[in-house]
């Protein structure tokens, strides 16, 4: 098979074959595997909302998933990347990093019966041994109304909408002196129904059962010296309870991830570095659009590079070639590149160049969108470049402002979009679970992205952050599209601001917190009516907080959520809740 490959990329990856290289460990920003119990000081831990937690969609641009561990929240003792962009303002008296507390509880319940709730427990805490346990609760079961005029649909306009979501998890370490030993498991139970708009009658009071587990066990060098290493081996199962309706199985996903890293120090200002990752797939039924990615199949990855750093700037530069073995047997050829100049204290310029395969599996899936047809295992993407550079500086020792732009490349990148049938309504004379289910529409897509990033801070009083990032995306049709459906990024914004706050009244145990997510430019297709483009409701999502702590371990709260009476979809045809309020308590022990 011949393969295409940049030949800038091969020239580099060639260099740094000779050298062996390390690559970042980057965590899923959005696995609770992520939550370490370490208390901050004065933190009273606060429950969020579980529909924008479980349900928001992926707002941002195409992105490949860097060659990482995912499923471990543990970072290595070393760390040989550029730095991080580092300049930020001061924030004094917030940099406590443990708290005399090694517990949490907290709850609430909100005006549409949201119930929410945390327990976690840090029941080791020694320098050889911390062992955590957590345990999270989310559910809702409330009415929403359809934006989407219902008249040609036996629909009423209102429908109930139900998520249950439940998870827990340990964390384990062993310090053995030179070697780490760290561990991590998690389950979780999510029960929730497809309750998107749909043509004709469909079964929408059941609800779909998805199970996950993951575990991963892992040894790291202690410190960072002359020659470090980590490996990592973990698992995941990812399975679901029915398929097109209760009378059809589900999916079952296994795979299988190892990733190791290691680095050697030249001198004190270099270092060279190999990394690298295996990952195995195997399902075990039938899927309803079959594609290469419903195969068993696996990947492997490696990325060489070397690092240098001085005072004023520091690099590293590598390559990044990752194969898939069976299944479509793709290989992405990528840059491995961070670069970072500090002119002065309170400027820093920076380059980031990456790239690499977007790893849509079942499991991954579950958080993007839960409502995906239950029958569809998405293809991976590629992304043979991920490049973004930016200026930033501090204006005010309590002021940092980032400009920045950036470039995308991705092959085979998935839409999603509903796939509302008209045909028949049952399997096996069952009724159908979902007759909304979210399908994906494949396309290269390159996107072009300028944003800013602003954040004001003075001392432990008040925060204010705010964000916005515009989006020009250029979308071509892979030469073996065989579709009618229009060329769009479809659910994706042009344009998207959040924004952060929070003050502390001083001299008294108060403080209000404040954020806004707004996205501008969302269009759907109406897969129904002769697949007419459909210019979303933009999201103008403002939620509020009061806490008042009584004592430095027990506080109460209320926050409003929604509170601009917003109406807009999640996904074409899966509303978003209305305007609601939450009491609750938080307890440290």
């Amino acid at each position: 098979m011949m393969i295409k490959m940049k030949p800038i990329f091969l020239i580099i990856f060639a260099l740094c074959c000779l050298l062996p290289l390390r690559a970042q460990n980057t965590t899923r920003s959005d696995s609770l595997m992520n939550r370490e119990l370490i208390l901050e000081k004065e933190y009273n831990p606060t429950i969020r909302d579980a529909v924008k937690i479980s349900q928001f969609p992926e707002l941002r641009e195409p992105k490949a998933s860097k060659s990482a561990v995912e499923f471990s929240n543990y970072t290595t003792p070393y760390d040989v990347r550029s730095k991080p962009v580092p300049l930020s303002p001061q924030a004094y008296l917030t940099d406590m990093n443990f708290s005399k507390y090694r517990g949490y509880l907290t709850g609430g319940i909100s005006s549409l019966i949201d119930i929410d709730g945390d327990l976690g427990y840090r029941i080791l805490d020694s320098d050889q041994d911390r062992l955590s346990a957590f345990l999270s609760h989310r559910s809702s079961a409330c009415n929403v109304s359809y934006l989407q005029n219902v008249s040609y649909s036996q629909e009423t306009g209102k429908q109930q909408f139900k998520i249950n979501d439940n998870w827990g998890g340990l964390n384990y370490m062993h310090d053995f002196g030179d070697i780490k030993f760290l561990a991590d498991a998690k389950y979780t139970y999510s029960a929730f129904n497809y309750y998107g708009l749909t043509v004709g009658t469909f079964n929408k009071s059941s609800n779909q059962v998805d199970r996950l587990l993951e575990a991963c066990l892992g040894i790291s060098s202690e410190r960072r010296g002359e020659f470090d290493y980590k490996i990592n081996i973990g698992y995941t199962n990812f399975q679901q309870k029915y398929g097109g309706s209760i009378g059809e199985s589900g999916s079952k996903e296994n795979r299988v991830l190892i990733d190791g890293d290691i680095r050697k120090m030249i001198s004190s200002s270099m270092g060279v570095d190999l990394s690298g990752f295996i990952k195995t797939y195997s399902y075990s039924n039938r899927f309803r659009i079959l594609n290469k990615s419903t195969t068993n199949y696996w990947t492997f990855s490696l990325k060489p590079s070397i690092y240098w750093e001085d005072i004023n700037i520091n690099f590293l530069l590598g390559a990044k070639m990752e194969v898939e073995v069976g299944g479509r047997k793709k290989v992405v050829v990528s840059p491995a590149v961070r670069f970072n100049y500090y002119p002065s204290s309170w400027l820093l310029f920076y380059l980031l160049a990456d790239g690499g395969r977007k790893d849509n599996s079942l499991y991954n899936l579950f958080y993007e969108n839960r409502y995906v047809d239950p029958l569809i295992r998405v293809m991976d993407s590629r992304s043979p470049l991920d490049a973004t550079a930016g200026v930033k500086f501090t204006p005010l020792s309590t002021m940092n402002v980032d400009i920045f732009g950036g470039y995308t490349i991705m092959k085979d990148e998935h839409f999603f979009y509903p796939n509302m049938g008209t045909g028949s309504y049952f399997v096996d004379g069952v009724s159908m679970l979902s007759g909304n289910g979210m399908a994906p529409i494949y396309e290269n897509a390159n996107t072009l992205k300028l944003g800013t990033d602003i954040k004001y801070t003075f001392q432990d009083i008040y925060e204010l952050e705010i964000k916005g990032v515009y989006y020009h995306r250029m979308i071509s049709a892979d030469r073996n599209r065989n579709y009618a459906i229009p060329r769009r990024a479809w659910n994706k914004p042009d344009f998207e601001i959040n924004l952060n706050g929070y003050y502390r009244l001083p001299g008294l145990p108060l403080r209000f917190d404040l954020s806004y997510l707004g996205a501008y430019g969302r269009k759907a297709i109406d897969s129904s009516n002769s697949l007419r483009v459909i210019k979303m409701n933009d999201i103008h999502d403002l939620s509020g907080k009061v806490t008042y702590s009584f004592t430095p371990n027990f506080s109460v709260y209320v926050s409003s959520n929604n509170t601009l009476f917003s109406r807009y979809d999640l996904w074409w045809g899966y509303p978003a809740q209305g305007f609601n309020i939450m009491g609750g308590l938080s307890v440290l022990f």
